[in-house]
């Protein structure tokens, strides 16, 4: 490893240190969970906590607890570690706590939910379980019965036989199991089967009002300011079978705590409507004075029935390929048409029209129909059918054209009955796609956390690009998602958004202005990307990299300092937050970050490098300027 590499590094490093007793890490229910960064025996070390599954169903017999430990100077995996584990619940009573001995490059534990709590397995010398490969630890206990926040403090006692040394060596990862939970609710007096996903903490109860025809799930929860803050957002989810009339042809308007809340609702599966909630630390924090006091310890998440929907779209076409319905002219029929190939439509290409006959009551397809077809281009007739049979009450005929216009497809003579309908449509020029210059894939399986661990949630997660470029994202997996500008955080920058991509489908943007974006799925939280756009290295006046080396080296002072670190706010240089004060009176500036200062003078970090490292440490308190 080169020197500017080794000062990146340790860079790096300091923006992972802060000055509480322990470091706290928070993980969305990933199944793999890692901590911060503590200097032990003169390294930098992290520990990583890995469950499996990360998603309870119920069917579990045992959940894998696998605990490693990380030289993050090497990123070598360290063996021969001693431990002590303490495992606390949602409400900070401490469930479970042992020592445990490694010599592998993994604490194996494993974790069998019950009453009671056991230990299995072999001991060292000292009398400390042992958690090999070949030995794993068993622990039976009250953990995992159900989903919900789990907090674990993992303290390193021993390296390769030897006592660790520093200032603390206990580590704390606190993270969400998550759970798939059916329930059964009586909808209009009858029994429906539904499913509720929590990645946060468990559902307490369900309760359904008829007259409100509203749904809602109980979810225990701490308004607390402090507590909001210390989590980066709360995530659950509705299942809903389309048999569920009240939700499948009428609008869903969600609410949490009798708050109304826009969230997303999926409706592009063949089975389920999907409702997501997905709360930001930042819209939790907005929305605590609108709390009722009698709900400050509970999360309600509430779906109600509202108006009921149009069953065509308003604004459905046949060009587009979808189905339009049209009332006959004596109101005896309902007519659907439909062309395939989905698509524009344009000369010299063939298509189907694809046509019911539909009660106007009932909507069932009626059989055993004859009529007569009439197809029209810019008044006039290319194609002309007469007492065209329809056994099952469904047909398909195969037109094409040979100019561009308006067409005309006119039914009548239904069953020698005077009544008819038409419908029309556009045949145009083939339109001149724009060629993509850039491909990002949301490959297969992101819909489950996982893919965050190695940056695959989008292929590639991270790119750079020119002004006027097109990118394509391409959605290969079989569930929506989407691409939206912003951070599950902060939520949506209104930048760019995809809305749902369904499974298949891909969306494309072209961006026109410089800048860096970073973008999420508004549906799968832990799925985030960034996309630079132009020249990635900020400007930086000379004069501004002078005064951090006359800084570094004690020729000027912390005011002196903050002064151009003020002028690259002010120039958008730096990104913070809208409500940070800038004054340098009241400087407050780290001393270690002297050297830092230095390097990035001598060009051994660059720019974007030091300028991010700065931005994050305004953002997080480390420096006031």
């Amino acid at each position: 490893m080169n020197e500017m590499k080794t000062k990146s590094l340790l860079f790096s490093l300091f923006l992972l240190f802060t000055i509480s007793s322990i470091q706290l890490a928070f993980a969305g229910g990933s199944g793999s969970e890692e901590s911060d960064v503590l200097f032990i025996n003169d390294n930098y070390y992290k520990v990583t906590l890995d469950t499996e599954p990360s998603v309870l169903e119920g069917n579990e017999d045992n959940v894998v607890f696998n605990i490693s430990t990380i030289n993050d100077d090497t990123q070598e995996i360290v063996s021969n570690v001693e431990y002590k584990v303490e495992v606390f619940d949602s409400k900070n009573n401490l469930i479970v706590d042992y020592t445990a001995f490694s010599p592998d490059d993994k604490l194996h534990t494993r974790i069998v939910p019950t009453s009671q709590i056991n230990f299995s397995g072999d001991t060292i010398e000292n009398g400390s379980w042992l958690g090999s490969s070949n030995s794993p630890l068993t622990v039976n206990a009250p953990l995992f019965q159900q989903g919900g926040l789990v907090d674990v403090y993992i303290t390193i006692l021993s390296i390769d036989s030897e006592p660790v040394s520093g200032t603390n060596t206990t580590f704390q990862i606190r993270f969400t199991m998550g759970e798939f939970i059916p329930f059964s609710i009586d909808i209009d007096e009858t029994p429906t089967d539904l499913m509720f996903a929590t990645y946060f903490e468990n559902i307490e109860q369900f309760h359904f009002d008829e007259n409100k025809k509203k749904l809602t799930a109980y979810m225990p929860f701490n308004w607390n300011e402090e507590f909001i803050k210390s989590i980066p957002f709360v995530h659950a989810e509705y299942y809903i079978p389309k048999t569920v009339d009240i939700f499948e042809n009428y609008e869903i308007i969600l609410t949490v705590n009798d708050i109304s809340y826009f969230g997303t609702i999926d409706r592009s599966g063949d089975e389920e409507i999907v409702v997501h909630f997905l709360l930001s630390s930042s819209k939790l924090l907005k929305m605590i004075d609108d709390v009722p006091s009698d709900q400050i310890d509970v999360m309600t998440f509430g779906i109600e029935s509202g108006k009921e929907r149009e069953v065509q779209k308003s604004d459905a076409s046949l060009e587009d390929g979808d189905k339009i319905i049209l009332l006959s002219t004596e109101e005896d029929w309902k007519f659907h048409l439909s062309l395939s190939p989905a698509g524009k439509i344009n000369p010299g290409e063939q298509i189907t029209l694809n046509l019911e006959f539909h009660d106007p009551v009932t909507n069932s397809i009626i059989p055993q129909n004859t009529y007569d077809l009439d197809v029209f281009l810019n008044g006039k007739i290319i194609e002309s059918i007469t007492q065209k049979e329809s056994p099952d009450g469904r047909d398909s005929i195969k037109v094409s054209f040979d100019d561009v216009g308006a067409v005309i497809v006119r039914i009548s003579n239904v069953n020698n009955f005077d009544t008819s309908g038409q419908f029309s449509f556009k045949v145009t020029e083939p339109k001149i796609e724009l060629t993509a210059d850039h491909h990002v894939e949301i490959p297969i399986g992101t819909s489950l956390p996982g893919c965050e661990k190695d940056d695959s949630c989008y292929l590639p997660s991270s790119i750079t690009i020119q002004p006027n470029e097109i990118v394509l994202w391409d959605n290969i997996d079989d569930v929506a998602h989407t691409v939206t500008s912003g951070s599950p955080d902060e939520g949506a920058s209104g930048v760019f958004d995809s809305s749902i991509i369904a499974g298949g489908e891909t969306f494309s943007f072209k961006f026109e202005n410089d800048g860096t974006f970073d973008y999420f799925c508004a549906l799968h939280p832990w799925m985030v990307g960034t996309l630079t756009v132009g020249n990635s290295e900020p400007n930086v006046p000379k004069w501004v990299k002078n005064n951090a080396k006359w800084w570094g080296e004690g020729q000027i002072n912390d005011s002196d300092f903050a002064t151009g670190l003020e002028f690259l706010i002010k120039e958008n240089v730096i990104s913070v937050p809208k409500n940070a004060e800038v004054e340098s009176s009241e400087s407050s500036i780290p001393d270690w970050l002297r050297n830092t200062a230095k390097w990035w003078a001598d060009d051994l970090l660059s720019d974007s490098e030091f300028l991010k490292g700065i931005e994050w440490m305004i953002k997080n308190g480390i420096i006031t300027v």
